[in-house]
């Protein structure tokens, strides 16, 4: 039975290239890695990756120590049989190498909702092993490699600052990409799939785009596109072009027409056809059609996802109606009611449709005089009609009346509101 080590918390940087000897005190080689197996709460250092020289690189069980010596420098790892004996083994499926999986790569800590880049792995003795406890970041644990620890606080003592310490618990990591992702072609991010779609947007934004894909490939296509329609365009625009063909046009036939539109908007010509001639044809020509309009336009904000009704129909009816296509448009607060020829003919809410009679029918109670802009209609004329009439969506119609979309408000907003950023950043500097 292996006892128990006198650093009973440890990280993984003071065991790498620390000599490794068997039973009768000739050198093996070096610890290059440790492996944890992939079980549990906290993962379990299972193997040990031993460098060595002319010879390729050996993986040990980890019940194969008989002893850990510990040395100023570091731990001494002595094995329980002679050299000649040791039996190779290989990487499990459910396995792990810190060194070269997490160390000095970055991870999502899903509790502080942002991106770190590992330093150091903390380790925990318990039950006759070490278990991967935690992450280490930030300047402490970096310092840390280079001076030992009470020369280190000897030094920010003296010069009055403060060295914090930043451990993330791993329980909240998230890892962004491994050689056990890749080999499984999908990770599954269960932790950082519980956030916020706007959470992991913002972390999303912290990463380079090959991350970002990987990260969107791994998550629910629902959860990714919510998550990938929060980030800035020229993100949407480049992750998009990073993902496989199949699987970016599946992603935008999940989108809003315009959300899809106005990504496909900011791709060359050539991709943006690719991915229109993927998708399914009945969302492909939604998307063409609202491409066909200038970015910052009415037409160009505008979305398809909308519902019509005739004059004829009763409450009753439009609100089953409502109920069965809720989940599918844009949104329900308003009633938009057409001639045959899909002329809008008029308006009205849900809640005066909630507080008519079942059996009045449509044209009895709706307003006839809407407020319209054309396509061509520049978006602050747009965010004026909607701010002017208090209105929540505004419909977009051509010279002969027929209704052609909506455009809501929180998509001038989106649009609005970096534009803001941008002259409040230039006249900083006029």
């Amino acid at each position: 039975m292996l006892k128990e080590p006198p650093q009973r918390i440890t990280s993984l940087t003071r065991w790498l290239s620390r000599p490794v000897v068997d039973s009768h005190g000739s050198e093996v080689g070096t610890l290059k890695d440790l492996v944890v197996l992939l079980w549990g709460l906290h993962p379990r250092v299972s193997k040990l990756c031993i460098a060595r020289p002319g010879e390729e690189d050996l993986y040990l069980a980890w019940e194969a120590i008989a002893e850990i010596v510990e040395t100023p420098r570091g731990p001494t790892i002595i094995l329980d049989r002679p050299r000649e004996e040791l039996t190779p083994g290989d990487l499990r499926g459910d396995e792990m190498a810190l060194r070269r999986n997490i160390l000095d790569k970055k991870v999502v800590d899903t509790h502080g909702r942002r991106v770190v880049r590992v330093n150091d792995v903390q380790l925990e003795w318990r039950d006759e092993g070490y278990d991967m406890v935690a992450l280490l970041a930030g300047m402490h644990s970096l310092l840390g490699q280079l001076v030992p620890e009470r020369p280190l606080q000897w030094i920010a003592s003296s010069f009055g600052i403060e060295i914090p310490r930043e451990v993330v618990p791993w329980e909240h990591v998230e890892p962004i990409e491994t050689e056990l992702t890749k080999a499984r072609k999908r990770a599954v991010y269960t932790k950082l799939a519980r956030l916020h779609p706007a959470d992991i947007a913002d972390i999303m934004e912290e990463l380079n785009p090959s991350e970002r894909a990987a990260i969107l490939n791994g998550l629910e296509a629902e959860t990714a596109v919510e998550a990938l329609t929060e980030t800035e365009p020229e993100v949407q625009a480049g992750v998009i072009q990073m993902l496989e063909t199949e699987k970016a046009s599946d992603m935008l036939e999940l989108m809003e027409p315009d959300e899809a539109a106005d990504i496909l908007g900011d791709l060359p010509h050539a991709k943006a056809q690719e991915l229109l001639k993927e998708m399914e044809p009945a969302e492909a020509e939604d998307v063409a059609e609202l491409l066909e309009h200038e970015e910052d336009t009415a037409g160009g904000l505008m979305t398809t996802m909308y519902t019509t009704f005739r004059p004829e129909t009763r409450v009753s009816e439009a609100l089953e109606k409502l109920r069965a296509l809720a989940g599918e448009v844009e949104t329900i607060y308003y009633l938009y009611v057409t001639d045959p020829s899909e002329r809008l003919v008029g308006v009205l809410s849900l809640r005066e449709l909630m507080l008519a009679r079942s059996e009045q029918q449509l044209h009895e109670i709706m307003i006839t005089q809407v407020i319209t802009v054309r396509p061509k209609a520049p978006i602050r004329e747009v965010a004026e009609s909607l701010s002017k009439y208090n209105l929540v969506a505004l419909p977009v119609v051509d010279e002969d009346g027929r209704l052609e979309g909506i455009v809501t408000v929180d998509d001038v907003l989106n649009d609005l509101i970096p534009m803001i950023w941008k002259q409040r950043a230039a006249k900083k500097y006029i």
